[in-house]
């Protein structure tokens, strides 16, 4: 019996726990790095419609839902991806928006291609447009969520705003 316990003292001295240690030094980077990840990274938000019609000027009338409206505003940036037929790629166009009209659910946006395809922008489009409408982190998200944080288009007390109030 003494032979026994000497061998696996022996063995226990011997053993330097160095996967162990490297499996949990990995674990404890991934953890940091995924936290930081939750805190500080940026996640884009888009309002998307497909019910488009081109116009002879060049812009493009999209229509929103209303909840969707309310995130619209003229000047952000917009993508529109155009399919001229079945078979055919969808052709990405940048665009802004131009104009927003809340009554009629109507939001006008500017191309801004240069050369843009003639018969793309005429009458009913076929395709999808996505304007960013907001960037948040992750944790921001939960929070909204789990309804516990304002959202961005609440009052927000900024350092400019309480400066001026002594």
């Amino acid at each position: 019996m003494s032979l026994q316990f000497s061998r696996s003292m022996r063995s226990m001295k011997s053993d330097s726990y160095r996967a162990s240690r490297i499996g949990l030094i990995l674990a404890i980077l991934l953890m940091l790095f995924l936290v930081a990840w939750f805190f500080f990274s940026r996640v884009t938000l888009y309002e998307s419609s497909s019910d488009l019609r081109g116009e002879q000027d060049g812009f493009v009338t999209a229509t929103f839902k209303e909840e969707a409206l309310s995130r619209i505003r003229p000047g952000q940036a917009a993508l529109l991806r155009l399919s001229g037929g079945t078979n055919q790629r969808p052709v990405p166009l940048e665009a802004a928006v131009f104009s927003v009209d809340r009554e009629s659910g109507q939001v006008e946006l500017l191309v801004l291609a240069g050369d843009l395809p003639g018969d793309l922008l005429s009458g009913k489009l076929a395709g999808q447009v996505e304007i960013e409408v907001e960037r948040v982190t992750p944790i921001e998200l939960v929070l909204r969520t789990s309804g516990k944080y304002l959202s961005n288009s609440d009052v927000q007390l900024s350092p400019q705003n309480s400066a001026g109030t002594e």
